[in-house]
């Protein structure tokens, strides 16, 4: 895939369990005195705020501690890369990479020296070191980042974007969203899905065809690790029409911003204990609506498993991660022009 960057170093793994534990011992460290974030060395930020999203995760909020404004190379990744943070765990001397929210508009930053929040969706992982450490700790708390990592850059002439996330593979999905609201003329269709309603109370699908109750189908993992539930065992109930979480609210003022340049940010909401998942025509009908020339990508971003099922594994080749031969649901597609990008 010659028409994205990805990075010259290891990369650490969006979605997965902790990782990162090799390129933290053993990156030469830098000299950082502006105490801003860099790639090099481990700057500390205070958890500032922790915002339940589910029982199981959480947006974290971590101001950098010295006061210091974000570097040229922060503001220049968010308009047009998918990028990340390495945290560090420091009793076990290891890392592990999140992707930051888009910011919050108008949020604390009042000038272009001011520092900007970074906020970070983070589930605690079951076995998780990194995770288990974040989410025992009380605000005020200094945890240390070390970034940006860039993951890829967005093709220039992109114009049409089809991003498959499970659970917290939402976060990428929204960077993308933030950074294609600048692109006159592109598009975007996410396809997010959960386990529980919980994790993304209220949402409303913009299209609802297709999106009733299947009790003859299996959510991705199910079908990943075999496991079948009894066809009349009844969905739980959840109000989806009522309350918004915060990740939906976040996704709704994406797709107001995206009005004025754009052809739309459009969301399906899949949720496992509805019996709704996204299926392969779910993907087709987006990939054949498209009629605009430029390029256009299939992103698929979640835990290990949602990865494979739908886009193959990834591999290590020579101590980095790499993208791997597609297969999955996407291998057996007839994809044309679409290319796709494992996160």
């Amino acid at each position: 895939m010659s028409w994205f960057k990805v990075p010259a170093v290891p990369l650490i793994v969006i979605g997965t369990s902790a990782l990162g534990g090799a390129a933290y011992r053993f990156t030469k460290p830098s000299d950082s005195s502006e105490g801003s974030l860099n790639p090099h060395t481990f700057t500390p930020y205070t958890l500032v705020d922790k915002q339940p999203v589910s029982s199981t995760s959480a947006i974290f909020t971590l101001r950098n501690s010295n006061g210091v404004p974000e570097p040229d190379s922060v503001k220049e990744v968010w308009k047009r890369s998918l990028w990340s943070v390495q945290i560090k765990q420091p009793q076990l001397q290891i890392a592990r990479a999140y992707t930051p929210l888009p910011p919050v508009k108008d949020g604390r930053r009042k000038g272009e020296d001011e520092p900007r929040d970074m906020r970070l969706l983070i589930r605690q992982e079951e076995g998780g070191e990194v995770s288990t450490y974040l989410h025992r700790l009380p605000e005020k708390s200094t945890i240390e980042l070390r970034g940006p990592n860039i993951e890829c850059e967005l093709p220039h002439d992109i114009k049409e974007v089809i991003f498959l996330a499970g659970g917290t593979g939402i976060a990428p999905a929204m960077q993308v969203a933030q950074a294609l609201g600048r692109r006159t003329g592109s598009a975007m269709h996410i396809l997010w899905a959960n386990r529980r309603r919980e994790e993304c109370s209220g949402g409303v699908s913009d299209e609802t065809e297709g999106l009733t109750a299947m009790k003859n189908r299996m959510g991705w993992w199910k079908s990943f690790i075999g496991f079948n539930e009894p066809a009349d065992q009844k969905p739980l109930e959840d109000d989806h029409n009522g309350t918004k979480g915060i990740l939906v609210r976040e996704l709704d003022a994406l797709k107001e911003r995206s009005q004025a340049h754009t052809r739309g940010l459009r969301v399906q909401y899949y949720v496992d204990d509805e019996k709704t998942f996204i299926q392969p025509h779910d993907v087709t009908k987006r990939m054949n609506r498209s009629q605009e020339t430029g390029s256009k990508l299939i992103i698929v971003s979640g835990p290990d498993g949602f990865i494979e099922y739908w886009a193959g594994k990834k591999l290590w080749v020579n101590g980095r991660e790499v993208q791997g031969p597609l297969g999955g649901q996407l291998g057996n597609m007839n994809l044309g022009e679409w290319k796709v990008l494992k996160l």
